[in-house]
């Protein structure tokens, strides 16, 4: 049934409530784009040193033949090490030489017995002056004197040697023999310890302390050294008339104390001397010429190989010239600028939602490269700290990093449409970020293609977690067809792993869109079906006070929304969105429920009727302002808010207008039109039109009187629309003419079959019965108050 012309054309003055619809991108997309391009560039030219050569790890298998690219040099660590090893061996032991030990120890010699003999010739005088008279004195000057030579003397022997020598009536003899012992010690060289007169090959380096040279030595002398001491000391006193045995004893202590090491080891000039010797040994090199093999197919690769292959990556990061830069910022440029040019194609047909389409995909893009970045960064981290199987080494780990994420992510906020753009960018610069890795970005594609089909009709964050075990499954299947392609017959065993591999890859990608979907949502103001789904529980804390608090309107907003999402599925709308945005638009209503007629009961008196039409108009007006508030106090999604705004547009309240004109002759007051007019907006979406008539068309229906035709209801629909046609209703949105014509058809339809009849039940009179019933209950009534002596009760 046709009620207007046909046309696929907005209606005349409609405007797209579309945030794209020129050529020109707005500043915040420009920034956009420019810090993709900038993010992703770095990425790309840091990661360079995979353009000719994939990264290999000690003990992988080679895929193909790797030649060198350039001359490779790189340092034979194992052989330096073991030639400076040995240069360190083979330095000789320095030693300190010191030609005036002899000197030094004949002149402590020299002063010692000097002193004792000043010593013995001051106590003999003072024996001699003072005599036995006065003997306590005598004692008193010699203590005095003792303790004098003591100190005077305690920086060249011990005071005990002292206490020994200082009354000794040898010192004449034992002097010269001292003396001579010296002269027979320092003939032979004096040690510490003989153990440390090490010759390194038949050498040993001399540092001559008196004339500051060094020059080296092919031996030693037999020296003597503290162990050796006491026996070359008493076989020197042996069968020597001079010395009493008392004095043995006192005369090893002397020697022991004031003999000088004459050849020193030098603990520090050796270590110096052995880490010249090792500086001094050149570096040895391993050398590949260009175009030499590295590793061939098939063979596992050495750990010099290895070597081989990451040197020549480094040479090639640290190799990028500004013509490669260039080069690759104007591929990220060019594949930007065909990113928006399809989002503005896609965006003029964009019905949903007023969704910034290019500027989502952007953001979406950068998301997805950061994360991927992110996770082949972590799980390298992971394949190099921890012991993992072979299996899970090298290439097959990085299939765990969620390269779909990007596209789901967009499929759930835009459509598919835009998750295609979206993945068609990530793409290419995956492929650049690489270097050209064809496999990954194979299993890319599929990854991305497969999640935008399961995740088409997902509904629930539940559902999209399970999503991810379908997308693993997936993920093992595009494994195993790749490995095969490239690669050869897997094992056994690398089933299993591609499996744990692909199942956690799918894990990971329902996780991060999971966590990630409400910071976009909230970001770019979208309403997902997600969020719609939770939004249209009827256990909803605002529905659950709407259907106590005003029960009518309640049962009004149930029957309207079953209305709005037939026909908004008729025009190809969001129905989901239409549904429960009706849910939510009449809920500040709540606040004075009984002035609206869906919530009085028969009989009641109509609060209006002792309300100005001014007032009943500002109460009418407020049920919009009221669900707004209730609306943004429970953090509802804008969209939704606008059907609370948009519903009624800016219609004007002809009953009140019309009462008002009626009233001015007797009370002469002025009647303006605004007054009695909706606060608007008009409607800017389908959805928010499809709910005005709606709204009208539902309230009234139930005006009709029976018998109700079909021409009567058409005839309804019809002028509802048409009435909002001329009242310019519908010029800010995009609806057409075929459009509002299946929207009429669609009504017709829902309220027709609100009308139905029923056949009566045989032997039943319900209208009648009624009416008995409602005699009895009168006589009941009469009953009560005529009493019976029981207060008015029957017994």
């Amino acid at each position: 049934m046709q009620l207007f012309k046909r046309s696929s054309k907005p209606i005349s003055g409609m405007k797209k409530a579309l945030i794209v619809t020129g050529n020109r991108p707005t500043f915040r997309e420009i920034l956009s784009s420019l810090l993709l391009v900038a993010v992703s560039g770095a990425l790309i030219l840091k990661m360079f040193s995979f353009a000719n050569i994939e990264k290999f790890g000690a003990g992988d298998v080679a895929r193909s033949d790797i030649y060198a690219t350039l001359d490779l040099n790189i340092p034979d660590t194992v052989t330096t090490e073991a030639r400076r090893l040995a240069a360190r061996e083979q330095a000789p032991n320095v030693y300190i030489y010191d030609p005036r030990a002899h000197e030094k120890v004949t002149f402590i010699l020299d002063q010692l017995f000097r002193k004792l003999e000043g010593y013995q010739e001051l106590r003999d005088s003072l024996i001699s002056v003072n005599g036995k008279t006065q003997k306590t004195e005598t004692e008193k000057q010699i203590e005095v004197l003792n303790k004098q030579y003591q100190e005077e003397l305690s920086s060249l022997i011990p005071p005990a040697i002292f206490l020994a020598l200082k009354d000794s009536k040898n010192l004449e003899n034992l002097k010269p023999l001292l003396t001579e012992m010296m002269d027979r010690l320092y003939t032979r060289e004096f040690a510490e310890d003989h153990n440390n007169l090490k010759l390194i090959n038949g050498e040993a380096v001399l540092a001559d302390s008196g004339k500051d040279q060094q020059y080296l030595t092919k031996g030693f002398p037999p020296v003597v050294d503290r162990a050796s001491l006491k026996k070359f000391v008493y076989s020197f006193l042996r069968n020597r008339e001079v010395v009493h045995n008392e004095e043995l004893s006192i005369i090893f202590a002397l020697v022991n104390h004031i003999v000088i090491p004459n050849y020193i080891f030098d603990k520090k000039m050796t270590e110096a001397s052995r880490e010249e010797a090792a500086n001094s040994v050149e570096p040895s090199y391993l050398r590949k010429k260009t175009g030499e093999i590295i590793v061939r197919k098939g063979e596992r690769i050495s750990p010099v190989a290895a070597r081989f292959i990451n040197e020549q990556n480094e040479r090639l990061l640290a190799n990028i010239s500004s013509r490669r830069i260039v080069s690759t910022l104007l591929l990220l440029i060019l594949t930007v600028f065909f990113l928006y040019r399809l989002s503005v194609v896609f965006q003029k047909r964009y019905v949903r939602d007023e969704v910034p389409v290019f500027l989502l995909l952007v953001w979406c893009a950068l998301a997805g490269i950061v994360l991927i970045k992110l996770s082949i960064f972590v799980l390298g981290a992971v394949e190099r700290s921890v012991s993992l199987s072979v299996l899970f080494k090298g290439e097959l780990l990085f299939y765990a990093v969620p390269y779909a994420f990007p596209a789901s992510l967009a499929a759930l906020l835009a459509g598919g449409i835009p998750a295609l753009i979206v993945t068609l960018c990530v793409a290419i610069i995956l492929l650049l970020l690489t270097a050209g890795n064809i496999p990954l970005t194979l299993f890319l594609i599929f990854s991305s293609l497969f999640s935008i089909y399961i995740l088409r009709k997902q509904s629930g964050q539940s559902a999209v977690l399970f999503s991810g075990f379908w997308l693993g499954l997936s993920h093992f299947i595009f494994l195993i067809i790749l490995y095969l392609h490239y690669s050869g017959n897997p094992s056994l065993e690398w089933y299993g792993a591609a499996l744990v591999i692909a199942l956690a890859g799918g894990f990971f990608v329902s996780a991060a869109v999971t966590i990630s979907l409400p910071t976009f949502e909230s970001a770019f103001r979208i309403t997902t079906d997600i969020r719609l789904l939770e939004l249209a529980n009827m256990n909803n804390r605002l529905l659950v006070d709407l259907s106590m608090k005003a029960a009518g309107t309640y049962q009004h907003s149930i029957l309207v929304a079953n209305l709005v999402e037939a026909a908004a599925k008729a025009i190809g709308a969001n129905s989901l969105l239409a549904r429960v945005g009706t849910y939510y638009h009449d809920i500040g209503k709540m606040e004075k429920p009984g002035y609206f007629i869906e919530n009085q009961r028969t009989g009641d008196e109509n609060r209006h009727n002792r309300l100005t039409p001014k007032m009943s108009s500002i109460i009418l007006t407020n049920h919009v302002k009221d669900g707004i508030k209730l609306a943004q106090e429970a953090k509802l999604p804008e969209q939704i808010i606008r059907f609370i705004k948009e519903h009624h547009g800016t219609k004007l309240m002809a009953f009140f207008y019309n009462k008002a004109l009626s009233l001015q002759e007797e009370n002469g007051e002025a009647v303006e039109e605004s007054e009695y007019q909706y606060p608007g907006p008009k409607p800017t979406m389908k959805e928010t039109a499809i709910l005005m008539i709606g709204d009208a068309v539902e309230a009234a229906s139930r005006t009709l009187k029976a018998p109700i035709s079909a021409g009567k209801l058409q005839n309804l629909v019809n002028r509802i629309i048409k009435d909002l046609i001329d009242d310019n209703q519908f010029s800010d949105c995009d609806l057409t003419f075929k459009e509002l014509d299946l929207i009429a058809a669609s009504f017709l339809r829902s309220i027709a079959a609100s009308f139905h009849t029923r056949i009566d039940y045989p032997g039943f009179d319900f209208n009648e019965e009624n009416a008995e019933l409602e005699g009895n209950d009168r006589s009941d009534k009469d009953s009560e108050s005529s009493g019976d002596g029981n207060g008015g009760k029957n017994v």
